[in-house]
């Protein structure tokens, strides 16, 4: 995933930056000045704090000192890395938890690493933002609630709405495909509620009337995000996955440790204010690894997912995951077995 933390970036700016062609299912592998280098197209999202690891990691060379030609590609939401990797435009993708298990059972993907876990912090981040006259929970009965569909946010809403005790049958869900179309729906009252997190937040609430109500902790529901590829890339191409991953590690620890200049990079290659981006940056809570705990996530989420009869294809999580590059490249990372 990568999560349900969209940037306020209009359709024109959320086309792909370098689709080159569509895979063949194996990296390609040149030499240049004696050294093996492996070009992988990796899709990445401007949502979700805006996939910072993967820009940093490309923009500092960390992924060219692994021996990786990155192509980077950006799409709105993670779903829509997805349906890249689906569709043969990129070798990986990423997808947060709701979307990742709605997906693993088309085109035979598996998950590589764990790129994002949610925490108290970035919990409390993403605030439920109403429109002016409601003032509780109980207000959200007979209102129209925004929802991008095919997210991680049909999970949040069903779980908030659970705890909160509302009927799902007392609220209308009004879909929505990028952010600007959410903030229009805000201010024209086709919406009365959206989840919203980091940088666009501010975007809603200056909207006249729009405040925060709640945030996700109330609805217990954390949200993590994972890098996903093709298992016959991923095993036709061990040691590419192996050296991006050594790659955003770096890039994790670049942004962690350069937090204004990463905020640079968000202008420079999304037009996202600098004060914005270190709001999404402070909330994110980057990784590479697979513990028993983010196994335990996803299995749970998948009981739901079935429970309510919104998981499509059958399949074992178990079968879902190649983690050989990951225990390779740093082997105490991984504790799923």
């Amino acid at each position: 995933m990568v999560k349900l933390k969209p940037l306020f970036l209009s359709l024109s700016m959320i086309t792909s930056l370098a689709i080159a062609g569509c895979s063949n299912g194996s990296a390609g592998t040149t030499k240049s000045n004696g050294k093996e280098t492996t070009t992988v197209k990796l899709a990445i999202d401007t949502a979700a704090g805006g996939s910072f690891q993967f820009r940093a990691a490309e923009k500092q060379g960390y992924f060219e000192k692994n021996g990786i030609k990155a192509q980077l590609s950006n799409f709105a939401y993670g779903i829509d890395t997805v349906n890249a990797v689906l569709t043969e435009q990129a070798d990986t993708g990423l997808a947060a938890d709701y979307a990742l298990l709605n997906s693993l059972g088309k085109g035979d993907m598996v998950v590589v690493s764990t790129l994002t876990r949610g925490n108290e912090k970035s919990s409390k981040d993403n605030e439920l933002l109403v429109r002016e006259g409601i003032k509780t929970e109980n207000d959200l009965k007979g209102k129209k609630l925004g929802v991008p569909k095919g997210t991680v946010t049909e999970y949040i809403w069903a779980k908030y709405l659970a705890a909160k005790h509302i009927n799902e049958k007392e609220i209308t869900f009004v879909p929505y495909s990028t952010p600007d179309e959410a903030i229009v729906g805000m201010k024209n009252g086709d919406i009365d509620a959206v989840w919203s997190s980091g940088a666009l937040k501010d975007k809603f609430k200056n909207i006249k009337g729009v405040t925060k109500l709640d945030d996700l902790k109330s609805a217990g529901v954390t949200i993590d995000s994972y890098l996903l590829a093709k298992r016959s890339f991923v095993e036709k191409n061990p040691k590419a996955v192996e050296s991006a991953l050594k790659a955003l590690s770096e890039g994790i620890k670049y942004v962690e440790n350069n937090k204004k200049e990463t905020a640079k990079l968000a202008f420079e290659q999304l037009k996202l204010p600098e004060k914005d981006a270190l709001k999404d940056i402070e909330r994110q809570n980057y990784v590479i690894g697979f513990t028993e705990e983010d196994a335990k996530h996803l299995e749970d989420m998948k009981v739901w997912l079935e429970e309510k009869g919104k998981l499509k294809d059958k399949y074992e999580l178990k079968d879902k995951m190649n983690l050989e590059a990951l225990k390779k490249a740093f082997p105490e990372s991984v504790t799923y077995k």
